[in-house]
This record gives structure tokens, sequence and C-alpha cells, in this order.
């Protein structure tokens, strides 16, 4: 497991130091065979409020966007699952890296929004990826009134797996964790690969593109082989992480 902790008191305001710094340290995963979930989780009472207004109003928009861009693009082509636990505020660029998280729990005193239509500004990344999660229309009222819903409606969207208590946070997100960390490493790796793929590919290009994933990397590795001798003579896998 690795994590990012967002520490930028009091609301973990995004900046372009602050995203070229979590850039760096998604790029050292890229290529790390042997882990099993990234986790994303604030050091304050909020997530991520989203963008430093500093950072527009002083003219480094265009750094920032690109950064948050490759940093998106980065969590999209990274083989390993990635989590959000969300407290607090998650707005603009934090909601974005919510929807963009392949699982996401929260509290349920959270709240999500996309605020920029408020500053004369649109969610660019979110104009892209939430009406492919969301209906449409969904979306759409998100993006066009900047209105914060709950984390009970986040939800329900489908935007989040789970909302739990405020005092049970951690523990629920543990709970997942561990859920996650008893299996195979390059298994999940390949599993998330197989998501990634097929997402928005027609089934005449996905369902190919899955099946040699699972023939020609999965099939080749030592953990199926185990976890199938593991199921018939009822006993728990040991895993090799190969």
């Amino acid at each position: 497991m690795f994590q990012i902790l967002l520490n930028r008191p009091p609301a973990n305001y995004l900046n372009a130091e602050m995203v070229e710094e979590i850039n760096g340290a998604i790029a050292t995963l890229l290529y790390r065979t042997d882990l099993k979930v990234l986790v994303f989780l604030a050091a304050t009472n909020n997530f991520c409020g989203g963008i430093a207004a500093e950072d527009i109003a002083d003219n480094r928009s265009y750094q920032l966007i690109e950064s948050l861009g490759r940093m998106y693009e980065q969590l999209q082509n990274l083989n390993i699952p990635v989590l959000s636990i969300v407290q607090g505020m998650a707005l603009g660029a934090g909601f974005e890296l919510v929807i963009f998280s392949d699982l996401a729990i929260a509290s349920e005193s959270s709240k999500f929004g996309l605020p920029e239509i408020r500053m004369g500004l649109f969610p660019a990344f979110a104009c892209n990826i939430l009406q492919r999660c969301i209906p449409p229309k969904r979306a759409a009222e998100l993006i066009f009134t900047g209105e914060l819903i709950s984390a009970k409606e986040a939800e329900e969207y489908g935007l989040l797996n789970r909302t739990v208590p405020d005092d049970k946070l951690q523990e629920q997100a543990l709970i997942m964790l561990q859920k996650l960390v008893r299996f195979s490493a390059p298994v999940l790796q390949l599993a998330k690969k197989a998501i990634t793929e097929s997402r928005g590919a027609s089934l005449e290009i996905s369902i190919p593109s899955v099946e040699g994933i699972y023939l020609n990397e999965l099939l080749a590795l030592e953990d199926p082989k185990e976890g199938v001798r593991a199921f018939i003579e009822k006993r728990k896998p040991v895993w090799k992480n190969q």
C-alpha cells in the first residue's frame, strides 16, 4: 500500500507545487509490481477544497491545469486500485480526484461539489469524466449550478462506494483496505488494467483486449496457479506476488 497524504491546512487547496509533488509520487509507482493499492487521504478535517484561488489570480493556471491533467492521466494509467478516503469538503479538483479514484469511502458529513461556475470558471476535468460516471443531466446540473451535494447523494449517484458515520470512517476504510491487500498484487494490477482498457471502448475492441490480458499476462503468473490449487485443496492461497 502507498499513501498520499494531502496536508496543506486548513482545506488542502491544491497549488501547482502540491500537484507536482503528487505527480512525482505517482510517477514512482507506475512500474511497481509489488503494490496493491494507492490511498489518498487528508491530514486535515477537509479532504480537498479544490484549486488554490491565488494560483489562478497570479496567472499560474496554465501550469496548474496542465499539472492536474497529468495527475488524472497518471491515475488512469496506474495499474493499481486507487482509494480516496474523504472527510469534510471535497470540492472542485478535490471532487474530481474522488471521481478519478477507483474506490471511495466518505464520512456522512462530507460535502461534494463543483463551485467553479461561481467564480466565472468551469471544472475542466469534471466536464470530461463526470458524465461518464453518472447520467449526463445529473452531471450538467452539478457543473452548471455549482451546488453542493451530501455524501449520501454522492453515494446514490454511484460516486462513492459507501458512506459511513464520521466516527467510523477510519475503521471502515481499514476494512476496505484489508479486503484489497489480502489478494495478489500483480493480479489486482491486471484487473485494474483490464478495467481501464475496457472503459469507453466498444465490445468489439474491449473483449479481445481483456482476453489478451487474461490469457497472455494473467495466466503467465504463478499466483493464479496457486489460487486455483488452494481452491481445490480447500485452503488459503499463499501468494508470491508473482
